[in-house]
């Protein structure tokens, strides 16, 4: 702890240098001249939040005639142009919310600022809710597409996560790992707050808007991501008691596989209370198989291993937190949970050697798991007079405390002593500190600008690995807008210092610039240029150098010595959207250099060594298609991507013999939806991919799909049943294939189910009282433990 409080100490240091770039930026705040326009902002009375698509109309004081309107942005701003001198009523509409209205004078041409514009909430009751099936399901803006939430999806929703599982690029895996147009480096936010994946199994989908998807983050998001998802929530949490419940059962308990959760929130005058559960609860038997040849001068030997295991994962996470309004521009958080889970493989292994050396042997496998991770943070924003900017702080903390333990018993059962002890005992501290500011100019321009400092300790406890990562970022960003094009810049530019061990220390500094621009070829059609770099750290398992045997005769490493990892990426959109439809084609090139892949080859002593290592560059370019159609009672939602891939090893990897590889690709997913009467809903998603190459090797997955009828009765309890990848008894979660120097090496983890499997669910939602807002806030990014099994 000496170490991370000196650490802590130079962060510190280096905030106050960072601060000062981010106070010149906010001096910079000048106003500048418009066309004659009346401009004003919408925002909650009791939150302060905006209040975005907002119906403005703008008539005249004296006869009521109409002059025209608006409607109003994500931030709650709007715009009325070319408006002529005189008297005017400003009357403006939003559901949820009472009509409010405001008179404005418009003097000598000049423009009119109307001021902030407070919207009263309404009284909502769930049974009075109106959801319109026939609402547009998409459109594109400047760095993301929009899918609005519509009946049709709700229908066959219990959560937040299913609902990402019908929009077109967004895949999630039978473990509910969630990845974007090919890529798990993925940020995830509510309202605009960064979460987890895991957090959305808690969100309750009616109180879903709509999911914005960015392919290309801009500046002020973290430079790790190559893709984004914020899910918008509806204005209006309730005063008084609102929630849900979740529960899944199995027919079998052979086969589990739930993911249950909870809500309930309490909200009185300036101050919500809330608290809410989600599980993962997984129990399957799995099957994995192993098989190598290895080839020297003496002959071929061919090795293979099947291990038959029972997987035992199970997590609980418990959320806790507090909004209060200090004032109508103050807002104050604080947010925490807490949650244990484990991860364990325990069952049979049997070992088969054939060739020049031939023997058998047979190993029980054992794990101990147990990690106990727990996160809080303080959150406050300032809402300034001027409409458009604000300020956000926030201060969080992260740790994590973990044991884990892998025998191999091998042997006479009366002997009962372990032939291979794997043990780390991973212990983890983060502390975070970020400023955001954010102003506009007018009605077009906007700046943005932020500062954020992470200081890491992590550390083995068992083997002594020691690891010290601080990181220091500062963001600007800009934005201009017309009536045809809307145009992005942003720099981000990050530093960061590493030790290990109070020894090999590094420092990296990169600049990730990012551009976009979209225009608008008409009504329906608009063209997008985009252009972003990221960069991909190693985390903690990819730098210890501790050696784990996998089996008896495989050792796996990490390396501390591994430079991070680049991405540039560019493509050119054509999105089009006609009756309720959208469609969308892309074009892109992506190159990733000091690509970090595991490299496998066998050492002196004839052990397969599998370790972390920069081996080289990939280079990817193709075309892609995402879609959301409407045929009647069916709706569906395609996504296929066709690619070329190249490979350039580097040295190291060409010092074992890797060579370069060109191979073709695809990623396809698809969900379709069936709305029938009386509130039945039939659901199927389907996805599958390419094998995945690699700088040495490939993996794989098999062919996923599910299928699920639910029943809505009075819009406040569904009943469902939920089928995954029927008719077929086994399923590759994961497969990888190497071709090495001397010898081939193929692995397929399999999970051994039922011709029909089946979990039923049951949800239920409340809420009374009237509607108000709740402070959703952000969450740090936590790295977990490799997951073992699928």
């Amino acid at each position: 702890m000496k170490i991370f409080s000196k650490s802590f100490r130079q962060g510190l240091a280096a905030m106050q240098l960072l601060l000062q770039v981010f106070a010149a930026t906010i001096a910079g705040n000048l106003s500048a001249q418009e066309k004659p326009s009346i401009s004003g902002q919408l925002i909650d009375k009791i939150s302060g939040q905006p209040v975005p698509y907002a119906t403005v109309k703008l008539s005249g004081a004296a006869d009521s005639a109409f002059i025209g309107g608006t409607i109003s942005d994500p931030g709650g701003l709007f715009s009325i142009r070319n408006v002529a001198d005189g008297i005017y009523t400003l009357n403006v509409t939003s559901i949820g919310y009472k009509p409010a209205n405001r008179n404005v004078d418009v003097v000598n041409g000049a423009q009119t600022d109307a001021g902030i514009i407070e919207m009263q909430d309404t009284t909502l009751v769930l049974d009075e809710l109106v959801i319109v099936s026939e609402r547009i399901k998409a459109r594109s803006e400047k760095d993301k597409t929009i899918y609005f939430v519509t009946k049709k999806m709700l229908d066959v929703s219990n959560t937040g996560t299913d609902l990402l599982k019908m929009l077109p690029g967004i895949q999630v895996d039978i473990r509910q790992n969630i990845s974007f147009e090919g890529s798990s480096r993925i940020l995830i936010f509510v309202d605009g707050k960064e979460r987890d994946k895991s957090y959305l199994s808690q969100l309750n989908p009616v109180q879903i808007d709509r999911i914005e998807v960015l392919s290309a983050p801009p500046a002020n998001y973290d430079g790790d991501a190559t893709g984004a998802i914020n899910i918008i929530m509806k204005k209006g949490q309730n005063t008084g008691f609102s929630g849900h419940l979740l529960a899944e059962v199995p027919v079998l308990f052979s086969e589990v596989y739930l993911f249950p959760s909870y809500s309930l929130n309490y909200s009185r005058q300036k101050i919500n209370l809330y608290t809410s559960y989600n599980g993962e609860l997984t129990y399957l038997d799995l099957h994995e198989q192993i098989s190598r040849k290895v080839s020297d001068e003496n002959g071929t030997n061919e090795i293979s291993i099947d291990q038959y295991v029972r997987q035992k994962d199970w997590s609980h996470r418990f959320h806790f937190g507090a909004d209060y309004f200090l004032s109508e521009r103050d807002q104050l958080n604080f947010y925490s949970f807490y949650n244990p889970y484990s991860r364990e493989l325990d069952g049979k292994a049997l070992y088969q050697i054939s060739g020049t050396t031939g023997n058998s042997s047979e190993a029980i496998k054992a794990d101990t798991d147990r990690n106990t991770g727990l996160f809080y943070s303080l959150y406050y924003k300032h809402n300034f007079k001027k409409e458009g900017s604000d300020i956000t702080a926030d201060v969080s903390n992260y740790s994590l405390k973990a044991e884990n333990r892998t025998e191999f018993i091998s042997g006479e059962p009366e002997n009962n002593v372990p032939a291979t002890v794997n043990v780390v005992k991973p212990e983890q501290n983060a502390l975070s500190i970020r400023i955001d500011y954010r102003t506009r100019f007018g009605e077009r321009l906007g700046l943005g600008a932020g500062v954020k400092a992470k200081f890491r300790i992590s550390e083995d406890r068992n083997s002594g690995f020691e690891y010290i990562d601080n990181t220091y970022a500062v963001y600007l960003t800009a934005g201009y807008k017309t009536e045809q094009s809307d145009l992005g810049l942003g720099l981000r530019m990050e530093k960061s210092t590493t030790e290990i061990n109070n020894a090999f220390a590094s420092n990296f500094p990169v600049l990730l610039p990012d551009f976009s621009f979209r225009y608008k070829l008409s009504s329906q059609q608009s063209i997008q240029l985009s252009v972003n770099r990221s960069i991909r750290r190693p985390d903690l398992y990819q730098l210890n150098p501790a050696i784990a045997r996998d089996d008896p005769f495989t050792i796996s490493r990490g390396n501390p010595a591994l430079n991070p990892e680049l991405t540039s990426n560019i493509f050119i959109e054509h999105s089009v959207q006609s009756d309720g439809n959208y469609f969308a084609s892309r074009i892109f090139l992506t190159r990733s250099t000091g690509v970090i892949n595991n490299l496998m080859f066998i050492s002196d002593d004839n052990t397969f060594v599998r370790e972390t290592q920069n081996l080289g560059t990939m280079d990817q370019a193709g075309i892609q298609f995402t879609g959301s159609v409407k045929l009647r009672f069916l709706t569906l939602n395609p996504y296929v991507k066709l690619f070329g891939l190249r490979t350039k090893p580097n040295r190291l990897a060409e010092k074992y013999n890797i060579s370069p590889r060109e191979t073709a690709g695809f990623e396809s997913s698809l969900s379709a939806i069936v709305s029938l009467k009386h509130d039945f809903a039939f659901l199927f998603t389907l996805q599958y991919n390419s094998a995945k190459n690699q700088i040495q090797g490939n993996s794989f997955s098999d062919l996923l799909y599910f299928i699920a009828a639910e029943k809505t009765f009075k819009q406040k309890i569904k009943l469902g049943i939920v089928s995954a990848i029927p008719f077929s008894n086994s399923f590759t979660y994961n497969g990888s294939e190497i071709n090495g120097n001397g010898f081939t090496s193929s692995y397929k983890g399999n999970i051994n189910l039922t011709s029909i499997p089946l979990w039923f669910k049951i949800g239920y939602q409340f809420n009374t009282g009237s509607s108000r807002s709740k402070i959703n806030r952000e969450k740090e990014q936590i790295e977990n433990l490799p997951k073992k099994g699928f």
